[in-house]
């Protein structure tokens, strides 16, 4: 499958790719893209997502992570620096787990490893919305779980935004994002890069004490919180430039086998 993509920055920068949230398209990250100009930066949609194709799903784990490669292969893309959201973050860190020498160091925002009963539940009640209402009524179910409370009180605008992207998803690509979501298991104990696991203050999909219970399991790793909800990086871009990019260029830098 070939995937969608864009490059930007610096042919000699440091390589970065971001990986996108579940719904999101690369045009996603935008707004943190003036942090990252001294950057190599691969961005990309995946399987169901954006300008790349949409089969009959489900998107599972396995499945995104063979696009992925194969998209970096094309590329001849080298070790790279990764950050995902959410969906993203999950991405990049089966890809750690898979695949270490791709990999060499990684942000995972807002993500998880494992599909919990409590988490099951959240994201099955999207599928059951866009099944009884279409992909706007998905929407509007998952919005309290995603947006931070600050976010909807004073960029309400941001949401409606993104709202009306939601209404232009087809009904294959939700179906199948949603599904796939709900199978991810990941082996945590295989990555061996430095891990930064971070956790908006009002996230409530994947709550900060989830986030910390990850970090807790990886010994190289390091956990923090930032401010927003579920997508964080979407609602502050400014996160990227006062967290994301000390903690890369720390691992450009200096090659460290952890994180202190």
């Amino acid at each position: 499958m070939k995937l969608h993509y864009r490059i930007d920055g610096p042919e000699k920068g440091p390589a970065l790719v971001l990986v996108n949230g579940l719904f999101a398209d690369l045009n996603s990250w935008d707004g943190v893209m003036a942090h990252l100009a001294d950057f190599r930066v691969l961005r990309f949609d995946g399987r169901g997502q954006g300008q790349s194709p949409k089969p009959e799903g489900p998107y599972r784990l396995d499945c995104l992570l063979a696009d992925l490669l194969r998209l970096l292969d094309d590329l001849a893309w080298p070790v790279s620096l990764f950050a995902g959201l959410s969906n993203g973050g999950c991405l990049a860190l089966a890809l750690a787990a898979a695949h270490p020498e791709r990999v060499s160091a990684l942000v995972a925002a807002d993500c998880y490893d494992r599909v919990s009963p409590l988490l099951r539940l959240k994201i099955a009640s999207w599928l059951a919305a866009h099944r009884v209402g279409g992909p706007t009524h998905r929407f509007d179910v998952a919005t309290p779980w995603i947006w931070s409370e600050s976010l909807l009180e004073h960029q309400p605008e941001l949401v409606a935004f993104y709202r009306n992207k939601a209404a232009a998803q087809p009904d294959v690509a939700v179906r199948g994002l949603i599904e796939g979501a709900l199978g991810h298991q990941i082996e945590l104990a295989r990555i061996t890069c430095p891990v930064l696991f971070i956790a908006g203050e009002q996230d409530l999909l994947t709550p900060p004490f989830s986030m910390r219970a990850m970090a807790e399991r990886l010994p190289h790793s390091r956990f923090a919180t930032v401010r927003g909800g579920h997508a964080s990086l979407l609602e502050y871009p400014q996160t990227m430039g006062d967290v994301l990019v000390p903690f890369f260029r720390k691992m450009d830098r200096s090659h460290l086998p952890h994180v202190d």
